[in-house]
């Protein structure tokens, strides 16, 4: 019965996912995998402060895709996610059935991650999502081998919790956290430790490789890992409605603590990497980052609702701390019922659109009424969003690429390489949304003076959802 009432669960997320709830897509899963499919290349003329996992698994997707049809960069990151999001909750199933022993468990928990996902999951195959798909399945498999994992098992494990630092450099803090429980608590330590950690440091080694034969290693360590150091990127605190979010989805995680400390010492390690997974909100706070710690708070909370919900449901066994643990549990339920059920309500774009893309649709159609073949676009600013009229004008950026909030015009190399590049190849078609510009300031200020000494007023565009007006402008012909 549990095992059905998953099966339907998963149908039903993918059908609300793919036909009703709207997340937003990212440049880093949208329009990044489609200039390197154009032949630019990421951290060599696309300079980006992302672990390069996601963007590289967009543009496979994008490149072998297209062998048998063409399709939609938007609506193909789409349908991955779609695969992501019931994949992560196959694998919180079947991690706490595999913690609990009990099909019941795994299908609260899953229920838990199904309602909460849509709350922190809003935007399409994000690095913390995929993050945390890494981090479950290495959970699964280490669960499942019990108290004397084999070679074979930590390697994969290993293996898996690698490929997490691909998507996201947080993840750093998950591999050391599950070595660490490894030299404590497990049984043989020294060795399944060197094993985990040989097949840990195995994804990023060959990653290293690769860039630096492609003699993109330096700018990768600047761009990962110096800059995004250096705290030239805006924090963001954390706000009261997040905090509110937060505190209801963990709210049984709580519980559960307690009952580990009680119970097996191995579902403390659920703990430890809930709590790893927590620091991804860290610098800037946002429901996308809480995608990191979301299954395995959904593991938790079904594990607890598990224990608890059986001498609850038995009303003729209720004393006074049963029953104001059911009055507890009602008020915290109607707070998960409210806050889930608001992402259920369509934005102005419709029911099902890809947010950040499908505003973008007119737009793009009037540029492309406009350019020819071979043109060249750039925005101002290229937010997360306002790159995807890349893909959907089908005009790349001349030379370098780089996004325009302020913390990226800081390093002094930016504004010299992209004025330096403009002045012998300038983009045909700059397009400055006014509204947005704000964020790239003050180092956005010297492109926009170059786009009013060298360029023509074309047209200006309605007002775009949650960006306002566009203005384009075309290269004058006197320069």
């Amino acid at each position: 019965m549990p095992r059905r009432a998953l099966y339907a669960l998963l149908i039903l997320q993918v059908l609300t996912h793919l036909f009703w709830l709207a997340p937003t897509a990212h440049s880093g899963q949208v329009a990044i995998p489609w200039m390197m499919n154009q032949g630019m290349t990421l951290f060599g003329d696309i300079w980006e402060q992302h672990a390069p996992g996601s963007s590289l698994l967009a543009a496979a997707a994008q490149s072998l895709i297209a062998i048998v049809i063409a399709i939609d960069p938007g609506l193909l990151v789409k349908l991955l996610n779609v695969l992501l999001v019931a994949a992560m909750t196959a694998l919180v199933y079947l991690l706490a059935k595999q913690v609990s022993g009990d099909d019941r468990a795994g299908l609260l928990a899953a229920l838990v991650f199904a309602w909460w996902a849509p709350v922190y999951g809003n935007v399409l195959l994000y690095f913390d999502t995929l993050l945390a798909l890494c981090v479950v399945a290495a959970l699964v498999v280490f669960m499942r081998a019990g108290d004397r994992p084999s070679p074979r098992e930590m390697a994969a494990v290993g293996l898996l919790m690698g490929a997490a630092t691909l998507f996201k450099q947080h993840a750093w803090l998950s591999v050391g956290a599950l070595g660490c429980w490894l030299l404590l608590f497990s049984e043989g330590r020294r060795r399944r430790l060197l094993v985990y950690a040989g097949a840990a440091l195995a994804p990023p080694l060959l990653q290293w490789v690769l860039l630096w034969r492609a003699d993109l290693l330096d700018s990768y360590i600047y761009w990962n890992w110096t800059f995004n150091l250096s705290g030239a990127m805006d924090g963001v605190l954390l706000d009261g409605d997040l905090f509110r979010k937060l505190l209801l989805t963990n709210a049984l995680v709580f519980p559960f603590a307690i009952f580990a400390i009680r119970g097996e010492r191995r579902q403390l390690l659920l703990v430890l990497m809930w709590l790893a997974g927590l620091t991804l909100l860290y610098p800037r706070a946002g429901e996308n980052h809480a995608m990191a710690h979301l299954p395995l708070a959904a593991v938790m909370s079904g594990l607890a609702l598990a224990q608890v919900l059986p001498s609850l449901l038995d009303r003729r066994a209720w004393d006074g701390p049963r029953a104001a643990l059911a009055g507890l549990l009602v008020a915290g339920g109607i707070g998960w019922l409210w806050t889930g059920a608001v992402s259920y309500i369509p934005t102005p774009v419709g029911p099902g659109a890809i947010l950040a893309y499908d505003e973008f649709r007119d737009l793009a159609a009037q540029i492309k009424e406009r350019a020819v073949v071979g043109d060249t676009l750039f925005v101002l600013p290229e937010t997360d969003s306002t790159p995807q009229l890349h893909p959907l004008t089908g005009m790349p950026p001349p030379g370098l690429w780089v996004k325009g909030w302020r913390w990226y015009f800081k390093p002094a190399r930016v504004l010299s390489t992209l004025g330096a590049q403009w002045e012998d190849k300038p983009p045909d078609w700059i397009i400055v949304f006014p509204e947005l510009t704000a964020a790239g300031e003050p180092g956005i200020k010297r492109l926009l003076d170059f786009v009013d000494a060298r360029y023509e007023r074309a047209f200006e565009s309605a007002a775009i959802y949650d960006h306002g007006r566009a203005v384009a402008y075309q290269l004058s012909g006197e320069t």
